[in-house]
């Protein structure tokens, strides 16, 4: 096999020396591109506000027997349905109060009562992010709120504890009246508790943004780009002159 045949057999490869070779012609589109989207993403990255988290994690507790729920699920397509969404369908299953907690607080009415009493107390302006979250380990509520302000985070955590603390009330009085309705002996005063273990607290360093992290992904994507921009340059190099040598060429 001569040399002709060698070049013509690995004529579609592509040659890792030729490709360094167009880096090395092209290196200051590959240097331009990667230093002005770093400095973009950093330029943007400390423009962008500080964002706070405030935590709270809280415990819910509840004081309704097996023999009470079973009594309730005997009933409740009798009389007044509107407590069998939070009355466990399965047979022999404890009453959870966690999900009858989860139930409460992503509520479309939970959420419209905590804006409005956001919004009362700090202003229209104040968007209260918040989130119910349960912590696998402990079976623990985790409540969160980020904000630009570490402050107005702690509040609106600690609204939304007293609000929470209301609603369960107001679930308990319901479960009392039902209970007491069926003749089951019961205390009406409360039959969920509620236990604030962590109060709302925050941290001195932001969540958001994540600077380093939006640095280096823009590095990384500026670097990829600057590669293209370099064999790009390259491929419309030696298009326009093979255009030229064959214009020259005609008659």
């Amino acid at each position: 096999m001569n040399v002709e045949e060698i070049k013509e057999k690995y004529s579609d490869e592509i040659d890792l020396y030729e490709l360094i070779l167009i880096l090395k012609k092209r290196i200051k589109y590959v240097a331009g591109v990667f230093v002005l989207g770093v400095f973009v993403a950093a330029v943007v990255s400390f423009i962008m506000p500080n964002i706070y988290q405030a935590r709270a994690t809280l415990w819910v507790d509840s004081f309704i027997t097996q023999a009470m729920i079973e009594n309730l699920k005997a009933n409740q397509f009798v009389r007044d349905s509107k407590l069998s969404f939070i009355i466990p369908l399965q047979q022999g299953r404890s009453l959870d109060a966690t999900n009858l907690s989860l139930s409460i607080l992503y509520s479309a009415e939970f959420q419209k009562k905590l804006r409005d009493k956001v919004r009362q107390t700090y202003g229209s302006g104040v968007v209260p992010s918040f989130k119910a979250d349960i912590d696998k380990k402990t079976g623990s509520i985790v409540f969160t709120s980020e904000q630009r302000d570490r402050k107005l985070a702690e509040e609106i955590l600690k609204t939304a504890i007293e609000e929470f603390r209301t609603e369960l009330d107001k679930a308990s009085l319901a479960f009392s009246e039902v209970i007491a309705s069926e003749k089951v002996k019961t205390d009406k005063s409360k039959n969920f508790f509620l236990y604030v273990i962590e109060n709302p607290n925050s941290s001195e360093t932001p969540v958001k943004p994540k600077r380093k992290l939006i640095i280096a992904l823009a590095a990384v994507s500026s670097l990829f780009a600057g590669v293209f921009l370099a064999f790009l340059v390259e491929w419309w190099s030696k298009a326009k002159r093979g255009g030229g040598d064959s214009s020259r060429s005609l008659p």
